[in-house]
């Protein structure tokens, strides 16, 4: 079994060109807290200055794509207490095994062929688009480590902009290698046949 490395999805250091977030966003992003959590909101800070709070959330979200924060106001249902910032920012950006995911495009490219393939998120298909089929079944994971991680990275961040996975279309047989089941071959022949006895050919001379 490989050994996987836990690769975050984003670095944890805010870029200088980072988009700012408004007071409103964040106020907006607050009011939503206090209805999936209520009193509990106003527990977590309490003795505390909220305008700080406030504050500091701002400035910590800055470079955060939409996307990114919806996921973690979604990863919020599942949760009983309202997150503190640190846990927030870990449900915007959850680290992300790019191993194991480049692993798992590689198995689903090779079941797509037979329409079989379930993508377990849209940025995991699109993100083995990008990079090509013909390079995941290719290359292996040394040589594949930088580029894979920069494209899924990409997605995952910007994931809520993607389109739907395509359903697969089924590729066609090589020529030579279609395979037809012993039923469907002797009623093919038999059709043949009948053709043949209800328009014998007609061998007269000319």
């Amino acid at each position: 079994m490989t050994n996987s490395r836990a690769v975050t999805a984003a670095a944890s250091s805010t870029p200088s060109t980072a988009k700012p977030v408004s007071s409103d966003s964040v106020e907006r992003l607050f009011a939503e807290f206090e209805l999936l959590y209520g009193s509990r909101l106003a527990d977590l800070w309490r003795g505390t200055d909220v305008r700080g709070v406030k504050e500091n959330w701002r400035s910590k979200l800055a470079g955060m794509s939409v996307g990114e924060v919806r996921r973690g106001v979604a990863a919020c249902l599942a949760r009983p207490w309202p997150p503190t910032l640190p846990e927030f920012l870990q449900l915007c950006r959850p680290p992300t095994d790019a191993e194991a995911m480049f692993a798992e495009a590689q198995c689903q490219v090779s079941r797509r062929a037979f329409g079989d393939d379930h993508w377990p998120c849209k940025a995991l298909y699109w993100a083995a688009v990008e990079f090509t089929f013909a390079d995941l079944r290719a290359l292996a994971w040394p040589n594949a480590r930088a580029r894979w991680t920069r494209i899924l990275t990409a997605k995952l961040a910007h994931e809520h902009e993607l389109a739907d996975v395509p359903r697969p279309v089924p590729a066609l047989p090589a020529p030579g290698q279609a395979l037809t089941d012993v039923h469907t071959a002797r009623m093919r022949l038999q059709a043949i046949k009948a053709l043949l006895k209800n328009n014998p050919t007609n061998t007269s001379n000319t």
